[in-house]
Order: C-alpha cells, then sequence, then structure tokens
C-alpha cells in the first residue's frame, strides 16, 4: 500500500522538488506584484470595490445576498488549473505555467490585500472566509498538476531540442489519477463557493 501511495505521487521524471521551488517562486513573485499593487491602488478605483464588498455584505445581513451558481462556480475554480493541464501537454509550458502561477498569486494577493486595506485588520477576516476555505483545495491542485505540467512541458522541450530523441515521459495511470484526484478537489471548492462561503460570509457581516 506504501509502495502504490509513493508510485502515486512520483512525478516523472523524477525531479519533482526544483519543479516546485521554481513554481513557488513564481507565485510569490506574484503575490509581491499584487501586494505592492493594491498598496497603489486609491481613489475611484478602491472606492468602487469598497462600495461593492459594503453592498454585499449588507445583502449577506438581511439574508439577500444570491449565491453564485454552480456552472459559473465550476469555471471560476477550474480554469487556472485546466489552463495548466492543457500547457504541460505542450513545449509552451516551460514559461506558460510559471506565468499561471505569477498571474495566480498576483490576484489572489491583490485581492486579500484590498480587503485588509479597506477594512482594515477585520478585512484579513473577511477575506478568510472569502477566499480561504476554498483555497485550501484549489492552491494544492494548481501545485500538483502545474509540477506534474512543468516536469511534462520540459520533458517535450528536450526531446525538441535534441531532434526527437531522449527519454519519453509517458502520461500513465498516475498521470491521470492525479488529475481525476484534482478533478474532485475543484468540484468541492465549487459546491464550497456556492454554499458554504456565503454563509460563512453572511456570519461575519455583522463585523462590518
Amino acid at each position: 500500500m506504501r509502495k502504490r501511495i509513493v508510485r502515486f505521487w512520483d512525478m516523472p521524471p523524477g525531479h519533482a522538488a526544483p519543479a516546485l521551488v521554481l513554481l513557488s517562486a513564481a507565485f510569490a513573485a506574484g503575490a509581491l506584484a499584487g501586494l505592492l499593487m493594491a498598496a497603489r491602488v486609491d481613489g475611484g478605483g478602491q472606492e468602487s470595490l469598497g462600495s461593492y464588498l459594503r453592498a454585499y455584505l449588507e445583502a449577506a445581513k438581511t439574508g439577500g445576498a444570491v449565491p453564485p451558481e454552480l456552472a459559473p462556480a465550476l469555471w471560476e475554480s477550474a480554469r487556472w488549473p485546466l489552463l495548466t493541464l492543457l500547457l504541460s501537454f505542450t513545449v509552451l509550458g516551460v514559461v506558460g505555467i510559471p506565468a499561471v502561477f505569477v498571474v495566480r498569486g498576483f490576484l489572489l494577493s491583490f485581492a486579500v490585500s484590498s480587503f485588509v486595506r479597506i477594512f482594515g485588520a477585520a478585512g484579513a477576516i473577511l477575506a478568510f472566509f472569502a477566499f480561504g476555505f476554498s483555497g485550501t483545495i484549489s492552491l494544492p491542485v494548481l501545485f500538483v498538476l502545474g509540477v506534474q505540467g512543468l516536469l511534462s512541458a520540459l520533458n517535450l522541450a528536450g526531446r525538441t531540442a535534441g531532434g526527437g530523441r531522449g527519454p519519453v515521459v509517458l502520461r500513465d495511470r498516475a498521470f491521470w489519477m492525479r488529475v481525476g484526484l484534482c478533478a474532485g478537489g475543484l468540484i468541492l471548492t465549487a459546491l464550497l463557493e456556492c454554499w458554504a462561503v456565503p454563509v460563512l460570509l453572511a456570519s461575519v457581516a455583522e463585523l462590518f
């Protein structure tokens, strides 16, 4: 049983750690850029976002907030992992997958930082309930697909540079099992976005 679990996570060609470090650095760089950008936003942009959030919280207090529909929530949770998976089948993934992590880190950091800037320390609570629960699933999914996708893209790039020679990284059963597990996680994320997150936000709306 233990050998099966190890084989399940053993991503070809066996160099997952450097890929994880690279993608973590890309995500951190995007997060830092998002933090700096949020600190520079002022005037009409910040007022518009603040007005929207306050209107949503007021609706949540009275039970009038409309939860997202399942189909848009599925797309919202799956679009970045799906793009990462598609890039893993092409040499463009060598650059494209790290770029996805930069953008994802930027957007998440910008959103959280904006919440904190508008509402102060209480904004961190709001951001946690808005992004934290779903993020505990969607971010690991993105990293699993990103690491195996980057390794696959690097292998394709190596074979292209070598004129088609070199070892072939097969997308074996473990590869597709990881994809299936990630798909299940994304479905769970969408369900949380539709049913759990609105309830959680309503529970803290009185703080704002």
